[in-house]
């Protein structure tokens, strides 16, 4: 028999879906964590923390609980994603601005809050992570992952945001939208022939220097107050 599970006390409701389905998972085996922790190959503390605490569980943690479980590893990831997910946006505390819908990008402000918002509703992988999943090596270092989910660049090259949507889990059935937002956003900044004030701001602490370097070898130039070439 499974003991009482403590009651849920987090305001993260997409964590607390999370633990109310690992709970209804072990629920449905009759055990306890104890020998649910045989099964997971990890510390029984582990599993019932994972299902009760006030932070967001490591992601294999999760999975290995699934697996203890006979439940689905899908099912475990995308609700461990929605919860990483809405503790990332609880610690931005709601700053930034509106992300919009790919379908509604315009500009390079518009897809610089686009691309993070991939990044984090993936899980906000580690940046080696990213750059595994993105094709290895070349297709998306991590120097330029970093600067691409922090704001400070923007992918360079079409490849580029391609092996970009591959490190986010973008299924790519939803990627022709997402091409025609970066398609539209570097052709408004080359129409123009500069950058709008606000992308200036959200790039000018990384941009100690004149040039940025990208994944396959072309290096556009950043200057304060001047435009950016592709």
């Amino acid at each position: 028999m499974c003991r009482p599970e403590r009651p849920l006390t987090t305001a993260n409701k997409a964590l607390r879906g999370l633990h109310e389905w690992l709970r209804s998972q072990r629920d449905r085996t009759r055990q306890g964590y104890r020998a649910l922790a045989e099964r997971a190959d990890c510390h029984a503390t582990t599993l019932q923390r994972a299902a009760s605490g006030e932070t967001v569980p490591k992601l294999q943690t999760v999975l290995n609980y699934a697996r203890a479980c006979d439940a689905s590893p899908e099912e475990a990831r995308r609700l461990w994603r929605n919860a990483r997910y809405e503790q990332t946006r609880q610690a931005r505390s709601g700053c930034g601005r509106p992300v919009p819908r790919p379908e509604y990008v315009y500009d390079f402000v518009d897809l610089s809050a686009a691309v993070q918002d991939l990044y984090e509703r993936a899980g906000s992988p580690p940046l080696r992570t990213m750059e595994q999943r993105a094709g290895g090596f070349g297709h998306l270092p991590r120097s330029t992952a970093h600067r691409i989910v922090t704001k400070q660049a923007m992918p360079h090259s079409l490849q580029q945001f391609q092996a970009y949507l591959r490190a986010c889990e973008v299924p790519e059935a939803d990627w022709p939208d997402w091409e025609a937002a970066w398609t539209r956003a570097w052709r408004h900044e080359k129409r123009d022939g500069w950058l709008g004030s606000d992308v200036n701001l959200l790039m000018r602490r990384a941009l100690d220097s004149s040039y940025v370097r990208a994944a396959q070898g072309h290096t556009p130039r950043y200057n304060r107050g001047r435009s950016l070439r592709a």
